[in-house]
């Protein structure tokens, strides 16, 4: 495996787990998991591809996980550094993604700009196209979700989304990890 699939492999994973991390899974994406690829990947690293049938405590997972967990913020990193919604962080992201003309999130169903799922679909939208500004998320908007997705992780009363923390804060790591060959330029947004 050379440098360009290597990268095109940790987009993918950037891809899959923030779609995951977004937004709750709707019977597509679901389907999508459970083929053989797929259920196979996550599965060497760590989890497990929920059935159909749980589709409705699935939804209370999710909720529980990443928009109103009891044992901290949601995945928020506006919310985790300054305690509300739409800071600096947030302002940030949306820059990052306004230099490289894209959009935030489409499928995002309105979730924060900093929200980790977010940053993610952003970092595999740009992993391949602009390694100066992936570069930027890396350094500036990985790092604070670790602890977060700790808590979740560390959860066994839910199905399914604790093992995708943990298996999310591996990638984490595999980003921070991966050497981008880039130099920011000097009128960075």
């Amino acid at each position: 495996m050379n440098a360009d699939d290597d990268v095109a492999a940790l987009a993918a994973s950037a891809r899959l787990f923030g779609r995951l991390l977004v937004r709750e899974l709707d019977p597509a994406t679901l389907r999508g998991l459970q083929q053989t690829e797929v259920r196979e990947a996550l599965g060497a690293v760590g989890v497990e591809v929920p059935d159909a049938a749980d589709a409705d405590e699935l939804a209370h997972a999710w909720l529980a996980c990443f928009l109103h967990p009891d044992d901290g913020p949601p995945p928020v990193q506006s919310l985790v550094r300054d305690g509300k919604y739409d800071g600096d962080p947030a302002a940030a992201v949306r820059a990052l993604a306004k230099a490289a003309g894209l959009e935030l999130a489409a499928g995002a169903r309105n979730a924060p700009p900093d929200h980790i799922g977010c940053i993610l679909l952003l970092w595999a939208e740009l992993a391949t196209t602009r390694p100066e500004l992936v570069a930027r998320i890396t350094d500036q908007h990985l790092d604070w979700a670790v602890p977060v997705l700790h808590a979740t992780a560390s959860r066994r009363d839910l199905p399914f989304y604790p093992q995708l923390a943990a298996a999310t804060i591996h990638l984490l790591r595999g980003l921070r990890a991966f050497p981008l060959a880039c130099n920011p330029p000097d009128n960075e947004p």
